[in-house]
């Protein structure tokens, strides 16, 4: 299970370095990016579901969805991309239903306002960073600083060492993101 979080952890960690290098003029790490996280999501989907944190599965989902929008909004190969991250999907979804439905009555699935709070910060985030207008990816990053301090305290307080030290690393990387949008 910690390979999941590790796992989850280094490819969002890249994601966000991507993201954060971005400018105005080069957004070709934008591309790169989605797809490092596209990769962490389906790592950190399947650990938050064993840990049943519900305000991160479906942020999670979400990111998903923004991960998918991101890659086809950048990607100068929608074909192959979009078939790619089909088969991914496909495979998703038979490790989720095959691994985690036998389990579902062993997973606690209470839902806590902190996590609530920083998922749903998290998720307007990642919307807006799709955005082609610097200015709306800027006020992404401001989204996404609010929602990792909040995530640092989530890691702390039940022993996900590696989502803090990501959420640590996305601190600086949405200051730095928000400094190259302006």
């Amino acid at each position: 299970m910690i390979l999941l979080e590790a796992f989850g952890a280094i490819f969002s960690i890249l994601g966000a370095y991507l993201m954060a290098t971005s400018t105005k003029i080069n957004t070709k790490p934008l591309y790169y990016g989605f797809i490092s996280f596209f990769i962490s999501n389906t790592a950190l989907l399947i650990f938050f579901t064993l840990k049943g944190k519900v305000p991160i599965i479906l942020q999670m989902v979400l990111f998903f969805m923004t991960a998918i929008i991101g890659i086809y909004k950048h990607t100068s190969h929608k074909k192959r991309d979009t078939m790619l991250m089909s088969m991914v999907l496909l495979l998703l979804g038979c490790v989720l239903y095959f691994s985690i439905v036998p389990r579902m009555r062993e997973i606690d699935f209470t839902v806590l306002w902190v996590d609530l709070l920083a998922s749903s910060l998290a998720i307007f985030g990642s919307f807006l960073l799709s955005s082609h207008t610097p200015k709306i990816r800027g006020y992404a990053f401001i989204c996404f600083f609010i929602a990792d301090v909040v995530f640092v305290y989530i890691g702390l307080t039940n022993a996900f060492y590696f989502f803090m030290v990501q959420s640590l690393f996305y601190l600086y990387t949405s200051v730095k993101g928000y400094k190259n949008t302006l």
